[in-house]
């Protein structure tokens, strides 16, 4: 039963992705890329999007569950274009635990909430936006897409000029999971409006405790 609701899920998540085209705000960005990083989108799809619209992007993929990241080694074996890393962007570097929803991958997180009541802990490893960019040798991205199941909070206080003045665009999907999320999302659009000229909040067609911001330079 889980396996077909894992497909259901993920069909629909294609559906998003592909036809819907939930990031279409950001196709043109995409078709300019030199560099994107892809900070978990379930099983790999905004990064096939973006190499559908752009052949010579390089795409840095971040994925820390090890079935998920081995699967997308299967679905880019031949694309020398992704970077592919079994790791999570976090506030610093650990080894951590996550919740893992199984049927729902997509809702996996280390906060437990109402998206992942169902789940198993699973050992992961996180590692700064910082060091990986200094390990890489990067100094610009072009598009970085955060969608890290409530963690977004606490990576984005972390970050400082170093961090953001690499970020051309930047897209975020937020999740209000608690009440001291609610108090810090001012505290987020302050500090993105204070580097970023546009930033821009796109509501769910589904609930009023997720939206997208989309920051750019």
């Amino acid at each position: 039963m889980n396996n077909q609701l894992q497909w259901k899920y993920e069909k629909a998540l294609a559906y998003e992705i592909f036809v819907k085209e939930e990031y279409w705000f950001a196709k043109d960005v995409i078709k300019k890329s030199n560099c994107i990083f892809d900070i978990w989108w379930h099983i790999w799809l905004f990064s096939k999007r973006c190499r559908e619209l752009n052949k010579n992007v390089v795409i840095h993929y971040f994925e820390p569950i090890k079935q998920f990241y081995e699967k997308a080694l299967e679905g880019f074996i031949e694309d020398k274009n992704i970077v592919l890393n079994n790791y999570w962007i976090s506030y610093k570097n650990e080894k951590s635990e996550m919740f893992l929803n199984e049927t729902k991958s997509m809702q996996t997180s280390k906060y437990h909430s109402f998206l992942n009541k169902d789940w198993k802990l699973v050992d992961v490893n996180f590692i700064t936006l910082r060091e990986y960019l200094w390990e890489s040798k990067i100094n610009k991205i072009d598009l970085l897409k955060m969608d890290v199941e409530g963690m977004e909070f606490e990576i984005l206080t972390s970050w400082w000029n170093l961090e953001i003045s690499a970020i051309e665009n930047l897209i975020i999907e937020v999740h209000i999971l608690n009440d001291d999320m609610k108090n810090q999302r001012e505290i987020i659009n302050d500090k993105l409006n204070n580097y970023f000229k546009s930033v821009v909040i796109i509501n769910s067609d589904y609930t009023k405790n997720i939206f997208l911001v989309w920051a750019r330079k």
